[in-house]
């Protein structure tokens, strides 16, 4: 039998950033919705992002990490808001 090594995939950071259009509601749903956070997570992560400028909604391989990314924007665009979300390799 032959033995395959299968390359660990690069991992990727999901950062939401603060503007100050985006409703502190929007934010919550996009927590629990395409990041899987409880209601408490997502209320208390969207606070730091408020309070910090930007904050990690989490670290997924990049694939994954672009796609929620892209739902989560598309949706934000939909309701006319110009929240933003960077993908960031952790290295």
């Amino acid at each position: 039998m032959k033995i395959y090594k299968i390359p660990t995939p690069t991992m990727s950071q999901v950062i939401m950033l603060n503007d100050s259009i985006t409703t502190a509601e929007f934010v919550i749903s996009a927590l629990r919705d395409f990041f899987d956070k409880p209601l408490k997570e997502a209320q208390e992560l969207m606070l730091n992002i408020h309070r910090d400028g930007e904050g990690v909604c989490g670290v997924y391989p990049y694939d994954i990490a672009r796609y929620r990314a892209a739902c989560v924007k598309d949706k934000a665009r939909a309701l006319n808001f110009p929240l933003r979300l960077l993908v960031e390799e952790i290295r």
